[in-house]
């Protein structure tokens, strides 16, 4: 099941070895504090792995493409077909326009939301400071669009689940005993100039990776069994999510990324998959 956005570090290939982390079936509330594509839950819940849902990110104009496909795919249907596939690009940046001007919400937002995604460069979905998307026109003979019968699927999935905007903080304090929480947060850098975290323009640094640790720590305290993505580094492996704290290391994929201009860069990098839970903690 491919999510109908592309996202980077979209993880509809790894979703398998995600699911091969949590060692089964959610038997209660399946969690995800960075939703993104939505790939990792799209997947389990066609494979029956998920029932009650809670979907959440940080960027709003996220979620409220999310929450059209789900309750309304007609209207955004038939908004995406007023925009172009071919010549787009006369049409890319009033379009880009259109879309930062608003509102955030509804069909028209998330068929903007949808065509910019595929028409703008790389596939990337990146804010300024000030929330406006700022990625430039692509260089493609035409938009390639899901079509209408895979939209029509993902709003099936999405039926039930609970989408929200909140902080990581706010949605991992949800999970209890049962829950499954999959966090896949932007990642800790490689180096610092190859850092991209601007999803939104809240900033996402190693204050936050720290608290993302502490909160994971306090849901498995809870009951849960969390599973977290990250680059394969050694803050990661040993600061973030160190074995005395309860993590253990599951699967160290290697990934190609699509984010890099020169394609004759884009070479396989590693990553951690981490899991942590459910603990019993002694007083």
């Amino acid at each position: 099941m491919k999510p109908l956005l592309k996202w980077a570090g979209g993880k509809a290939r790894l979703a398998p070895q995600i699911e091969a982390a949590f060692g089964g079936p959610c038997a209660g509330r399946y969690v995800e504090p960075f939703v993104g594509s939505g790939a990792v839950f799209l997947w389990r819940r066609a494979h029956g792995r998920v029932d009650s849902a809670v979907l959440a990110d940080a960027n709003p104009k996220l979620v409220a493409f999310h929450l059209a496909v789900r309750d309304a795919v007609d209207d955004v249907l038939g908004e995406l077909a007023r925009l172009p596939v071919r010549g787009y690009r006369e049409a890319y940046y009033a379009t880009r326009d259109a879309f930062n001007d608003g509102p955030h919400h509804g069909p028209r937002h998330a068929a903007r939301f949808l065509w910019l995604n595929r028409a703008g460069y790389n596939g990337l979905y990146r804010e300024n400071r000030d929330g406006g998307y700022n990625v430039p026109v692509g260089s493609y003979a035409e938009v390639r669009l899901p079509d209408e019968s895979e939209i029509r699927q993902v709003s099936g999935l999405l039926q039930g689940a609970e989408l929200r905007v909140g902080s990581f903080e706010e949605t991992l304090r949800v999970a209890g005993s049962r829950s499954q929480v999959y966090c896949d947060p932007p990642y800790v850098p490689l180096t610092q100039s190859a850092s991209f975290t601007a999803y939104c323009k809240a900033v996402f640094g190693m204050r936050e990776q720290s608290r993302l640790a502490d909160e994971a720590v306090r849901a498995a305290c809870r009951g849960a069994v969390v599973v977290l993505s990250n680059h394969d580094l050694p803050v990661v492996r040993r600061e973030l999510y160190p074995e005395a704290s309860g993590f253990r290391v599951v699967a160290r994929p290697e990934v190609s990324r699509a984010i890099s201009r020169d394609v004759h860069t884009r070479k396989p990098i590693a990553e951690v998959i981490a899991c942590i839970g459910p603990l019993v903690r002694v007083a």
